[in-house]
């Protein structure tokens, strides 16, 4: 059964341990075009893909000084894909997907533990910050509390102790407050 015959047949989906089926699932970074990220998250989620699509909310002033929350993107023009490679060509056609990242010419990927990172980050109640510029910092490990077991880096910003979890596919660190004795050297 060719792949040709099974999409004249309506048979477009790849199944696991088919013949057709290659890889593995990884979570591939999606480039957008500006300020569409919530209507490409929501044509991928309508399609059935897993979509990582990271917000914070931000108290914004106005020029009538009124004061508003706001929800913004974690990484602005960015969006994180759960699925196969081959599945990467139906995903840059969609509407406002620029393009995919890549490196050495084949497709960037983020672990699924930096991705799980920065979730346990998101449900926090700390503010969270994104550096592009980023100053290194020694290496360390968290031994307790709600992010114990990630590995990143420890810097020292506005006398201020933060961890955080590089990206470097997109050059993006995710900073976090955390208290010292809550990380060991690794």
């Amino acid at each position: 059964m060719s792949r040709r015959w099974m999409m004249k047949q309506g048979k477009d989906e790849i199944l696991p341990g088919s013949p057709y089926h290659e890889g593995e699932k990884k979570w591939f970074i999606i480039y957008l075009r500006p300020r569409s990220e919530k209507l490409v998250h929501k044509i991928l989620t309508d399609l059935n893909y897993e979509v990582f699509f990271p917000t914070i909310r931000s108290l914004r002033v106005w020029k009538n000084r009124q004061k508003k929350r706001i929800t913004l993107p974690l990484f602005p023009n960015y969006l994180f894909v759960y699925t196969y490679e081959h599945e990467l060509y139906n995903i840059k056609r969609q509407p406002r997907v620029a393009t995919f990242v890549s490196c050495d010419g084949k497709p960037a990927t983020i672990s699924g533990q930096d991705i799980a990172g920065v979730k346990r980050m998101l449900g926090m109640d700390k503010t969270i910050t994104v550096e592009t510029r980023f100053t290194k910092g020694e290496p360390v490990r968290i031994v307790s509390g709600p992010l114990a077991g990630y590995e990143g880096v420890l810097i020292q910003q506005n006398g201020r102790t933060r961890f955080g979890i590089r990206l470097e596919a997109i050059n993006y660190t995710v900073l976090i407050d955390i208290s010292r004795s809550a990380v060991e050297k690794r």
